[in-house]
């Protein structure tokens, strides 16, 4: 499978409706495909709590008002933060009965009040186990990162430094949440407590956005970016069940299916795109990856190689932590940044000679996870 057009908007609180968004981030993809409206077949949409946002259900249809040319058919899909990336991996699938596939991923979060927000989000969460009980997801990772600190010697300095390095490359990402915000490393270590020993600059915000993909089966030229492994794996729902705090099994599991799919190894990935809801999920995330040992990710911190000039650069566009969060969008958007990358279109935030890319995206505390890995041609 081929990715033909990609397009985004900015993240952040933005005064633009659902639609709004979805149109800006499908007209900028197809632009960059070639492609106009009538050329698509299928549509897929990612949107994970627009009933409660927006007061909208039928996003699939919603999407279908944007085309006026041919009522394709649009089928929705839901799984948390994951959402992006499983609407990526069922693309892929359609792309096989379907030319051209339009991803549309889209949340609006910013128009409910954070105490609300939490509680819609809490919704991800299982409901007798962790709703019930009063979790709330800041709680649930301050639990995974303490078992982190306890297990392998990680600390919070660790958890600043992937705050420090993932701001400063927001700030060199235009279309992100907290572009030419500065954040030094006294801002995110005096900042406010969340949940013990997270702090509000280890928490990612909730963001507004769109972003969207073309896919086809067929390569039509040379900026066209090769899927070569997409997998997604899923876990339990509560963190009650999991025998491991320190590790996502279904993101090992679908990284070692993507890496096999893919014909490489993990040291073979050039960069990656990882879901760092909270920072210590990048840490997490870079050791179910199999991109260091376990434990051993917060020393590639420290030496600064998960950095844009680092030995495995690490959520080059700011991660969801400094770029963004909005839900649907996320994991779309890290194929984004990906095929920038692979292009050699990331502007200031291009690393040198990119190969293989890899997308890291979760739902829950870990209970779905999708990877991707890309390559040119």
């Amino acid at each position: 499978m081929y990715i033909r057009g990609v397009g985004r908007t900015r993240f952040g609180a933005l005064n633009l409706s659902l639609p709004e968004l979805m149109y800006d981030s499908v007209m900028e993809a197809l632009s960059d495909s070639r492609l106009e409206s009538r050329d698509i077949d299928a549509a897929i949409v990612s949107c994970f709590a627009p009933e409660r946002f927006q007061s909208q259900l039928h996003i699939n249809s919603m999407v279908s008002s944007l085309f006026q040319v041919n009522k394709l058919p649009v089928f929705r899909v839901e799984a948390a933060c994951a959402s992006g990336g499983v609407a990526v991996n069922q693309a892929c699938h359609l792309a096989r009965a379907f030319e051209n596939v339009l991803v549309v991923g889209v949340e609006k979060m910013s128009s409910v009040a954070s105490r609300d927000a939490t509680s819609i989000l809490g919704l991800a969460l299982d409901k007798r186990y962790e709703q019930e009980e009063g979790m709330i997801f800041p709680a649930a990772y301050a639990l995974i990162a303490q078992q982190h600190f306890l297990k392998f010697g990680s600390n919070p300095e660790d958890l600043a430094l992937v705050s420090l390095k993932n701001h400063s490359n927001a700030n060199k990402n235009e279309l992100a949440h907290f572009y030419r915000k500065r954040v030094d490393l006294e801002d995110i270590r005096n900042s406010m407590p969340v949940s013990s020993p997270l702090r509000l600059f280890d928490c990612c915000p909730m963001s507004d956005g769109a972003a969207s993909l073309v896919i086809s089966a067929r390569k039509t030229c040379d900026r066209d970016i090769r899927i070569l492994g997409s997998s997604v794996r899923t876990d339990n729902l509560s963190l009650v069940d999991r025998e491991d705090l320190t590790s996502f099994t279904a993101a090992r599991l679908a990284a070692r299916d993507a890496y096999s799919q893919a014909g490489i190894r993990p040291k073979d990935i050039s960069f990656a795109e990882v879901h760092d809801c909270f920072t210590i999920a990048e840490l997490i995330a870079m050791e179910d990856l199999d991109l260091c040992e376990r434990g051993g990710s917060a020393g590639l911190v420290r030496k600064g190689e998960t950095s844009l000039d680092g030995s495995i650069p690490v959520n080059t566009d700011g991660g969801l932590k400094a770029d963004g969060h909005p839900i649907g969008a996320t994991g779309i958007a890290q194929i984004v940044e990906s095929v920038k990358q692979l292009r050699g279109e990331a502007g200031r935030r291009q690393i040198d000679d990119p190969v293989y890319g890899l997308t890291h995206n979760i739902g829950g505390i870990g209970g779905t996870a999708v990877v991707h890995i890309l390559g040119a041609g």
